[in-house]
């Protein structure tokens, strides 16, 4: 596998316009929002969107504005969540996920990361394309979704094991190039590194820190 993990409807942008709040089991919950932009994984400098995460006491809201895109391209975005963000060996990244080119086992585990797809969709003539993604504390990744890896590699195979407002959260875009047509477009909108058209690449990714 490769070092780095690399459609929009209506009701998630809805969910952001109230973001200040949200509706569980029919009472208000205080939220907190964090805006961030996007960058490059090339070279880590800004490719110009922005990556919006509201947490409440049982879910995680996001939304990813991205710009720069190529037009007609597949695109998944892919939560990484390190749901205990105390014990990363420095800044919570790849060097707690990979150990060169393997697993890093003891990493994941003490930080109790997940990876798991969250949403997907192809770019517009301009380059831009909106993703928007629901994830509740104590659920699986989105139905009928890839779960890279549940958290710490427990075999509940849950991404958010509890910690909505302590995880770090980090969202990647991946490339899947130009989109595809009836059950192939399907695969490239919901597995990494699928429908490859001629290849896959994580492009873009945010940073959300609790």
């Amino acid at each position: 596998m490769r070092k780095r993990f690399g459609i929009l409807g209506a009701a998630f942008l809805a969910i952001m316009m109230v973001a200040s709040v949200a509706v569980a089991a029919g009472h208000l919950q205080p939220s907190m929002t964090d805006a961030q932009d996007t960058y490059w994984f090339a070279d880590a400098t800004d490719a110009d969107g922005k990556s919006i995460l509201t947490r409440t006491d049982n879910m995680i809201t996001s939304t990813v504005e991205a710009e720069n895109l190529a037009p007609g391209n597949a695109y998944t975005v892919w939560f990484v969540v390190f749901n205990n963000p105390d014990a990363c060996s420095d800044e919570c990244g790849e060097d707690d996920i990979f150990t060169g080119e393997d697993l890093n086992v003891e990493g994941v585990m003490a930080a109790q990361i997940g990876v798991g797809n969250a949403t997907a969709n192809i770019a517009k003539a301009d380059g831009t394309a909106e993703f928007g993604a629901v994830l509740r504390s104590g659920d699986y990744a989105a139905t009928g979704h890839q779960l890279l890896f549940p958290a710490g590699l427990a075999g509940d195979e849950l991404l958010l094991d509890g910690n909505t407002m302590g995880a770090e959260v980090h969202i990647i875009v991946q490339d899947h190039g130009q989109a595809r047509g009836g059950p192939q477009l399907l695969n490239q909108l919901t597995y990494v590194e699928t429908g490859c058209t001629p290849y896959c690449e994580d492009i873009q990714f945010s940073v959300h820190k609790p």
